[in-house]
């Protein structure tokens, strides 16, 4: 088990078998906003959350009642190659983690799909355009061995070249592990959240979750509605731990950064 990261569940139902899409507020919030969608769109139910000494003190209140930023759910739906999977796990953070815990993360992240016997991870993530995108976002697919038959089987488009961040993070550790975990990046825009790209990715998805059915038009409309949602979020978030930094009163100094 991680030294700083554990998740902690909730709920007793079995998940062995199941496939996990993991979202975290990277480039555009892609993965935020489409893990969102799948939560709110097949009435998802928790059944986990994960907790850190070095996250940032915040938690997420819905009518009074708080609850973890990164959150695990879970709904019962056909999915995964070959429908042989019955259910379909989230996990989605309403924080940005900081980026020297993003190793340990990945490794907590598969540490408890593996301990829950999951049999596929598949994580969302952004690259960063300049300019806003006037067509779908390019949606590339990278993943560990195990899940490379993956790749061609749903003519997902290869990625080449070198990737940090969140999903570097997760698939860095899944290079020596049989689960298979595959990552999914869309073109986003790098300054604000992109709705399109989010859009994009859960199309992608879609073979793997066959029995969710999706409209393009409903599809986007509810994704800015949730790009919106995310978006005050992490506003609020950022305005908190700011009100947490400590200022220099004497002398010529600044606050600190």
């Amino acid at each position: 088990m991680s030294g700083r990261l554990q998740v902690v569940d909730t709920q007793g139902d079995p998940l062995s078998g199941a496939m996990m899409v993991v979202g975290f507020p990277t480039h555009g919030l892609v993965g935020s906003v489409a893990a969102s969608y799948l939560v709110h769109t097949l009435d998802m139910r928790p059944v986990a959350y994960m907790v850190g000494e070095d996250f940032p003190p915040t938690v997420v209140m819905e009518e009074g009642v708080v609850s973890a930023p990164v959150r695990f759910y879970a709904s019962k739906i056909v999915c995964g190659p070959d429908r042989t999977c019955d259910q379909l796990v989230v996990a989605i953070s309403d924080i940005q983690p900081p980026a020297n815990l993003l190793n340990e993360l990945g490794r907590t992240l598969l540490d408890w799909a593996e301990g829950k016997g999951l049999q596929l991870v598949v994580a969302i993530e952004g690259q960063p355009i300049e300019n806003e995108a006037k067509i779908d976002a390019r949606v590339v697919a990278m993943a560990n061995r195990a899940a490379a038959p993956l790749l061609d089987r749903y003519s997902f488009t290869a990625a080449s070249g070198v990737v940090t961040g969140f999903a570097g993070g997760l698939l860095l550790p899944a290079i020596s592990r049989s689960i298979p975990v595959l990552c999914l990046i869309a073109q986003a825009h790098k300054d604000y959240p992109d709705a399109r790209a989010a859009a994009k990715v859960i199309e992608t998805i879609n073979p793997l979750v066959p029995l969710l059915v999706l409209n393009t038009r409903p599809l986007r409309e509810k994704a800015r509605q949730i790009e919106a949602e995310v978006r005050a979020s992490l506003a609020q978030q950022q305005k908190s731990i700011a009100s947490l930094r400590p200022i220099e009163t004497d002398g010529g100094g600044e606050m600190y950064r």
